[in-house]
């Protein structure tokens, strides 16, 4: 029995669940839902991961403000590496870590003090501007940041899709004092919940990104569209069942955003490295793979569930049922043991 529980988790330290996770005030009010919704949602669901020996990955800053949720779950991890070290019957289970994926600028507001303070718990994985194929003579330094030039605008957004394209792929992290670096599994599974449409970095919407990234990879996406934001919009045209919805489009975004729509008009002056794609590429891409999905959403978003338990995953706005049916799905794909 303990050598299963041990072979158990060295299979589940493979898995690596990602979340994409944001909100918006306002809507998540016209839900009747408040940010406290969201909060125990999303800790409803890492718990379980972690237990099992299951990773998390979260690409979220260090800031602590109210829609950035790191230090929810580096306390979380805390906390159940704490109960886990009491003693007890399982004492000797594994607890997941939260891989941390930081591109470049943001990483340059990560403290070496910071990232010692929570080693036990988390693993920063830097992705820099030679990561997301920029050359030495393109790399923009660290002043034109502070003071906000076009080159250093565009490097970021172009990093942030790399780095979103990368998460899927393993990586390896050098750590201080330890001879050999250390090996970051690819994301293995998405849950999406809540997202910015407007007031967003980069050339999408983080969600409809990172949801494109895994669906490419033909691992399981959850989409929890019931709670608003741009997941609601996912769900929504994989229900609806015919036409594009106008947040799908390149024209609405950048009509809402005027930091897209500079983008846009920067990517025509430098040079975009290979593998980044456009704001229309990108879009009808995923329109594709939400199409498909009308017909049949377990299969193509692969949830492990049947299609009923899918569309009612992308509809419910509530926290037990959305908890259980990922679980589910997670078990069945074997993200998480049975």
């Amino acid at each position: 029995m303990n050598s299963a529980k041990k072979y158990r988790s060295r299979v589940m330290q493979k898995s690596v669940i990602a979340f994409s996770v944001s909100y918006q005030h306002d809507n998540l009010l016209s839900r009747g839902l408040g940010l406290e919704h969201i909060r125990e949602l999303l800790i409803r669901l890492a718990r379980p991961i972690l237990r099992h020996g299951a990773s998390l990955a979260y690409s979220g800053n260090w800031k602590e403000t109210e829609d950035n949720f790191t230090y929810d779950l580096l306390r979380l991890i805390g906390a159940e590496q704490e109960d886990n070290s009491l003693g007890g019957p399982d004492t000797n289970r594994q607890i997941g870590i939260l891989y941390n994926h930081a591109p470049w600028p943001h990483y340059l507001d990560i403290s070496r003090k910071i990232e010692a303070q929570w080693i036990n718990a988390c693993r920063i994985v830097r992705v820099t501007q030679k990561d997301a194929g920029f050359t030495d003579s393109e790399i923009a330094a660290g002043d034109e940041v502070q003071s906000k030039t076009d080159r250093a605008i565009f490097n970021a957004a172009v990093t942030l899709s790399a780095m979103r394209r990368l998460m899927m792929t393993q990586w390896s992290v050098s750590i201080s004092d330890v001879p050999s670096p250390e090996i970051i599994p690819p994301v293995t599974a998405r849950i999406l919940l809540g997202g910015r449409v407007d007031g967003f970095s980069g050339f999408l919407p983080g969600i409809f990104e990172e949801a494109l990234v895994t669906l490419e990879q033909n691992w399981p996406v959850y989409i929890l569209g019931g709670f608003g934001g741009a997941a609601e919009v996912l769900a929504g045209a994989i229900l609806t069942g015919s036409g594009r919805p106008q947040e799908l489009t390149t024209n609405w975004l950048a009509g809402r955003n005027p930091a897209l729509a500079k983008l846009i008009g920067l990517a025509g002056g430098f040079r975009v490295p290979s593998g980044i794609l456009t704001t229309d590429e990108s879009l009808d891409r995923l329109f594709d793979f939400l199409s498909r999905a009308r017909s049949s959403p377990a299969d193509v978003l692969s949830t492990g569930l049947s299609d009923e338990e899918t569309r009612e995953l992308l509809t419910t706005r509530n926290v037990a049922t959305a908890v259980s049916l990922v679980r589910k799905g997670l078990i069945q794909m074997g993200n998480l043991p049975a």
